[in-house]
């Protein structure tokens, strides 16, 4: 793993029934000690959809692999994680990302897709993507400096990746890629 590019952390947390409230305002907490540390541009929290197994999964993303290294070295990490224990009804279950395999967390107890079947998938959710750009914003932007353009459709397109079209994706192939997970 290189220390020169971004890096999700995967935190899944299972909270022991009861203990959501607790749980939510510990998020916030440490959400912010953690925005007090250098190089962590954002967190994410998916909640749980069964109140009987309440599982939390949490993505963390820090600029570098250094910044990540830094908080999970703190004090502040370690006290907050302390707080937590008597919350959480199983161990913290935790994985490193610095690709594209962010976007294809497995199911509990899966496997991480092949490459290959993240690649395809990537591409078919790609493709409607970037012809719409073409269909769309490229030719709203032919006033705009030659560098800008780019620039503009990258803003669009990483966003739009992200956080509505790898999402939906991964969940419209997902018996595929995890074998009969939906």
């Amino acid at each position: 793993m290189h220390g020169d590019g971004p890096v999700t952390l995967v935190v899944h947390q299972r909270v022991r029934p009861g203990h959501e409230a607790a749980f939510e305002d510990w998020l916030r907490g440490i959400t912010r000690a953690m925005q007090g540390f250098g190089g962590h541009p954002g967190f994410q929290v998916r909640r749980p959809t069964d109140p009987k197994q309440p599982e939390y999964l949490v993505l963390i993303r820090f600029d570098t692999l250094p910044d990540l290294e830094a908080w999970e070295r703190s004090d502040a990490r370690r006290e907050w994680l302390e707080r937590a224990s008597p919350l959480l009804s199983h161990p913290w279950v935790r994985e490193r990302h610095t690709g594209l395999e962010v976007w294809f967390t497995p199911p509990p107890g899966r496997a991480q897709p092949p490459r290959h079947k993240q690649v395809v998938v990537t591409a078919v959710a790609v493709y409607p993507l970037l012809l719409l750009t073409q269909l769309v914003v490229t030719p709203a932007l032919t006033d705009w400096p030659v560098l800008a353009r780019p620039l503009a459709v990258a803003a669009l397109m990483v966003p739009a990746m992200t956080y509505l079209v790898m999402p939906l994706a991964t969940r419209a192939f997902a018996r595929w890629l995890y074998g009969g997970a939906g």
